[in-house]
């Protein structure tokens, strides 16, 4: 079964602390991507919610995934089969 995905955020004040993103590293299966703020991880909800508990500055929540509109056009109703164009 797939590991759950999660945001790590961190809150406070300049960059998140190496310390505890190497804490992370070690705790995640895998991390998929990193920013100056933020984590996105893959791994178990409890030990993970642990961890994040412990540290401060630090929040967790559950990717959330949005399916994308189809906006291609399409036809409402097919030509008339007697069309008389001009």
């Amino acid at each position: 079964m797939p590991k759950q995905r999660f945001v790590l955020r961190y809150r406070g004040e300049g960059a998140k602390p190496p310390a505890d993103v190497a804490r992370m590293q070690e705790l995640a299966d895998n991390v998929v991507e990193s920013s100056a703020r933020m984590l996105l991880v893959e791994s178990d909800d409890e030990p993970l919610r642990q961890l994040v508990d412990s540290l401060p500055d630090w929040v967790m929540a559950p990717e959330q995934t949005y399916p994308v509109p189809d906006t291609r056009k399409s036809v409402r109703r097919p030509p008339s089969a007697g069309g008389g164009g001009g």
